[in-house]
């Protein structure tokens, strides 16, 4: 684990389940699903066929709670034969109202660590999926006195990182993200020469989960709060 004292300006940060519960929420919503179309399919089966057509339209339409929206409806239409009977359509309609206005909850020892880093380091937010659900977010998380802005990325994968560097006068290897998943947070930032700190999280979306590779500019930490022992 290589020394990350005095060694960056910049920290970016990942926002679901890094700073505030994201995929519990989601776990919740799948139980519901599986709940309404009891009928028709085993939870297991009906699971399968949601990530599948979660895999399926987040090339097409991005990321959040509209393209689960997409995603059920497109898994519980093929389980119907074709036609959504009233009750599955009002059932899936009241899901996700349900999981875009979930309550709202950070995850323990955000606050304390970001008021460690602010003006020491400029703090950004550096997220993906749709641009108005997560600043909705940013918005109600009431952080954005310790950031300096928020961005939200197109994907996040080796180019997105460059160009995030780019954009801030930044070096690959002057990166330093901050986050729970190994496949978004972890692995690109690596691999254009930056470093990271993973956060890990008890839940991660299927669609995120990877092997952590090993790397001495990867540091693993227990708890978000553990963070300003290593930087400062």
């Amino acid at each position: 684990m290589a020394d990350l004292r005095n060694r960056f300006t910049h920290i970016f940060f990942d926002a679901d389940d890094t700073l505030w519960e994201n995929e519990q929420f989601f776990r919740d919503a799948e139980a519901q699903f599986a709940d309404l179309l009891s009928d028709w399919s085993a939870p297991e089966g009906l699971q399968r066929l949601l990530w599948q057509k979660q895999e399926e339209n987040i090339p097409l339409f991005g990321y959040g709670s509209k393209t689960y929206l997409i995603g059920m409806t497109d898994a519980a239409m093929e389980l119907c034969g074709g036609t959504l009977p009233e009750k599955v359509y009002l059932g899936i309609k009241k899901i996700i109202t349900e999981l875009t206005y979930h309550e709202f909850r950070l995850i323990d020892g955000v606050e304390k660590t970001l008021q460690a880093l602010h003006g020491k380091f400029e703090l950004v937010v550096a997220t993906k999926g749709d641009v108005t659900e997560q600043m909705a977010k940013y918005r109600k998380s009431g952080l954005d006195r310790y950031f300096h802005h928020a961005e939200v990325m197109e994907n996040k994968d080796e180019k997105n990182y460059l160009e995030l560097a780019a954009k801030h006068n930044l070096a690959p290897e002057q990166i330093l993200m901050v986050g729970n998943s190994v496949k978004s947070d972890i692995v690109p930032v690596i691999n254009i020469g930056g470093y990271a700190i993973n956060t890990p999280h008890d839940v991660i979306w299927v669609h995120e989960m990877m092997d952590m590779p090993e790397s001495d500019r990867i540091t693993i930490v227990k708890r978000i709060d553990d963070i300003p022992k290593i930087l400062l």
